[in-house]
């Protein structure tokens, strides 16, 4: 079977209609494509910087093959390693296995990790919908409010001020812990938000997770740093 090739000139619905011909499930494949791009980019100062490959593995604990980076990167590391036996590109692609495969101690470490970075979002979100509430005067006015009150990105200050105009916005808790879910965080469920956040809270209270510190001198430059927010353009949201 001849492989299909698009030229530049050929337009995106003949590829959906190739795809679906093809029944490639482009939807959902899309749609996990952004989920981890929106999660990089929120957490990554510059995404189209190279990015180290344990800090995409640790931000995409468990959907870092969603992310079309991380693929070009693997593969990229995969002909480094079979071309020429580069030892940091095996090295890499052993950690990826690692991660694949779940090994125990690594795994909690991971989800540890994971869950610590949920509730710094949720924390985050909730000091954004109170700021949100006090700010005043037109939408550019009150985003720059929120973004200097509480160092978020715009697309979060966009959110808490539709949030705080809405009719029924509801506890500022609930829609924190709603929005850190549908960014992939894995919140224990509560019969509540609030007992599901008390319930977040004792878990990272109880892991063994350092707290975060810069790096010392002569350390590993590999080693994972957490991830500072990043403010995005005001055309973004």
């Amino acid at each position: 079977m001849t492989p299909l090739r698009f030229s530049p000139e050929e337009s995106v619905s003949e590829i959906l209609r190739n795809a679906e011909a093809l029944e490639i499930p482009w939807e959902r494949l899309l749609q996990d494509e952004i989920r981890a791009e929106q999660t990089l980019r929120r957490h990554v100062i510059d995404a189209d910087a190279e990015m180290p490959l344990a800090t995409a593995l640790s931000l995409l604990p468990f959907s870092f093959l969603n992310s079309w980076r991380v693929r070009d990167r693997i593969q990229s590391l995969s002909s480094e390693a079979r071309g020429a036996s580069f030892r940091r590109a095996i090295r890499e692609l052993r950690m990826v296995f690692r991660r694949l495969i779940g090994q125990p101690e690594r795994d909690q470490t991971a989800f540890a990790g994971h869950l610590w970075l949920g509730y710094q979002r949720v924390l985050l979100l909730q000091r954004v919908c109170r700021a949100a509430r006090k700010s005043r005067g037109t939408d550019a006015e009150r985003l720059a409010f929120i973004c200097s009150r509480t160092r978020c990105s715009f697309d979060d200050a966009a959110w808490a001020v539709c949030r705080a105009d809405s009719p029924r916005p509801g506890h500022r808790m609930d829609a924190a812990i709603r929005k850190v879910r549908d960014e992939g965080f894995q919140i224990p469920r509560g019969s509540t938000e609030a007992r599901s956040f008390a319930k977040l809270r004792r878990i990272v209270r109880g892991s063994s997770r350092p707290a975060p510190r810069p790096p010392l001198r002569g350390e590993s430059q590999g080693r994972v740093s957490v991830p500072r927010r990043v403010a995005l353009p005001v055309d973004a949201i």
